[in-house]
C-alpha cells in the first residue's frame, strides 16, 4: 500500500497505462466529514476489510510503520493496494485502519494541526460496497472523501498574529467512537 499523485506525466502514459486496471474505491468517515478533516497522517499498523456479515479480514501488518498521509479527493491523492488481492471472495462495506499510538495527526479544512494519538482504529465505509469475486483480484485505489481546504487558511497565520491566538477545545474530543 503507497501513496500516490494520480498525474502521470504523458511520456511515462504509456507505461503505465496497463498496470492503471483495478477499482477505485471512496472511504467514508462520518466523524471526519463533521469534523471538516482535510487531511491524516496516521501511524498504520494493521488494515483490514470488514464484509457484509461483520466479519474482519486482515489484509496485511505494518511492523514499523512511518507515518501514513490521507488527503481528500479535492487534492488529487489516492492510495494504491495490491494488498486487497488476498481478500476472499465476498461484499465488503468497510476498510479498518488500526494506527499506532503515536504519530497521527488530523488536518482540519482551516489548516489548524490536532494530534489523533488517542484512537486505535479507525472505521472508513466503502461507498457502495467493494465485492472480491474469484479470478478478478484487481488492484485497488483508495480515495478519501475529505473536505477540501478553505482558501482563506492561507491567511490565518497572519490573521492570527493580528488577532491573537484564541484557546479552543480539541476538537477531536470523543469524536470518534469505537
Amino acid at each position: 500500500m503507497w501513496s500516490t499523485a494520480p498525474y502521470i506525466p504523458s511520456v511515462m502514459t504509456a507505461k503505465y497505462a496497463a498496470e492503471t486496471h483495478g477499482v477505485e474505491l471512496i472511504l467514508r468517515n462520518e466523524a471526519a466529514k463533521t469534523l471538516n478533516v482535510s487531511e491524516m497522517s496516521l501511524n498504520i499498523t494493521k488494515f483490514s476489510a470488514i464484509d457484509e456479515q461483520g466479519n474482519e479480514h486482515f489484509i496485511i501488518d505494518f511492523p514499523g510503520q512511518n507515518p501514513v498521509t490521507l488527503k481528500g479527493i479535492a487534492s488529487g491523492n489516492f492510495i494504491r493496494s495490491k494488498s486487497v488481492l488476498s481478500l476472499p471472495e465476498g461484499k465488503y462495506t468497510a476498510l479498518r485502519f488500526y494506527i499506532a499510538g503515536w504519530g497521527n495527526q488530523f488536518k482540519y479544512q482551516d489548516g489548524v494541526v490536532e494530534s489523533a494519538n488517542s484512537f486505535d482504529r479507525l472505521d472508513f465505509q466503502i461507498e457502495d460496497g467493494f465485492t472480491v469475486e474469484d479470478g478478478n483480484t484487481p488492484e485497488v485505489k483508495l480515495w478519501f472523501d475529505f473536505a477540501p481546504y478553505q482558501w482563506k487558511r492561507h491567511f490565518k497565520p497572519l490573521t492570527d498574529l493580528f488577532i491573537g491566538s484564541k484557546s479552543q477545545k480539541p476538537r477531536l474530543a470523543n469524536s470518534f467512537g469505537n
